[in-house]
């Protein structure tokens, strides 16, 4: 299968572009960076620079293509590069796709478009509040490419998938937070955690299954997904990294109320898989043991590269 990566310099679009090329797909990789080191071509993988507000750029690219996996997003916060950049360049790629007859159209969304959860588990019907998001601008842009995709699916026959998720992580696992907890047990400060806050994981190589599951499986078009491996604590997380970090530092369970961190921090994202399990066969590959084990050695990575920075 020929198949287009959007974003694929990240590390998600890494992971998965290392995926299906090891499986025997034509995989095509367009980002506007330069090509990272870390993408090699052993699988015969294509790697192109381009921005996907350049229209030419992304006809191009689609041409001859089967799937779309559309990864590309700037993560910024102000509505001139969401709806000026993002937003124009989705719109570009949806229209090469209604005209080149692709056969699905991956798009990689966020729970952030959920905006605060007030129900659990959080499901797919959960209200998207988008004004009481964290970042409200982003969780409006991520909506809006959501929306647009429907449409398309709907007026102009493109077969989109849309997934939304919380936080995926393959060998290694980033994020803001996770190194600044990480500083601080290193220098022996205690970590105060929302006691029951935390998150649904995402193992890259589960997201990568989802994929291959909605994949020219008409159930799947027009459709939006939750996705999670499992569900993990910041509480949990924190005394992983007390462990990693060999620290003497001891996690400190607080209540909401009691917090003045990072809102990121004070936050429930238990995302309910079930529609997916339901709809497409999808399921977690490893048992939540394994995938503990799996979280720690990523964890591991990231407070090794945090000791080098210090």
């Amino acid at each position: 299968m020929r198949i287009l990566i959007i974003g694929g310099a990240g590390e998600v679009g890494r992971y998965l572009t290392h995926d299906f090329s090891r499986r025997g797909h034509e995989v095509t990789v367009l980002d506007r960076v330069p090509k990272p080191s870390g993408i090699d071509e052993d699988f015969g993988s294509v790697y192109l620079q381009g921005n996907i507000i350049e229209g030419a750029a992304i006809r191009k690219a689609i041409q001859g293509k089967e799937v779309v996996i559309h990864l590309a997003w700037s993560f910024a916060d102000d509505a001139q590069t969401i709806f000026g950049e993002d937003i124009k360049g989705h719109i570009h790629l949806l229209d090469a796709a209604s005209s080149c007859g692709i056969q699905s159209f991956i798009y990689a969304s966020s729970a952030t478009v959920y905006g605060r959860a007030v129900s659990h588990p959080v499901t797919e019907t959960h209200p998207c509040l988008i004004s009481e998001a964290r970042k409200p601008l982003y969780a409006l842009g991520k909506y809006s490419a959501e929306e647009l995709c429907l449409f398309y699916c709907k007026e102009r026959k493109v077969p989109v998938t849309i997934f939304r998720f919380w936080w995926a992580f393959g060998e290694s696992i980033g994020g803001r937070h996770l190194r600044d907890l990480i500083r601080k047990a290193l220098d022996g400060q205690r970590l105060e955690m929302v006691r029951g806050a935390g998150g649904a994981f995402l193992m890259m190589g589960d997201l990568g299954k989802a994929i291959q599951c909605a994949i020219g499986n008409p159930t799947a078009s027009g459709q939006t997904y939750n996705l999670g491996s499992f569900f993990l604590t910041w509480e949990e997380i924190g005394k992983m990294i007390v462990e990693l970090t060999n620290s003497s530092t001891a996690v400190q369970p607080i209540s909401s109320t009691e917090w003045h961190g990072p809102a990121f921090l004070n936050e429930i994202w238990d995302l309910s898989w079930k529609k997916a399990e339901r709809e497409l066969g999808f399921k977690p590959a490893a048992s939540p043991e394994e995938m503990r084990s799996l979280l720690m050695k990523a964890l591991q990575r990231t407070v090794d590269r945090v000791r080098r920075e210090k």
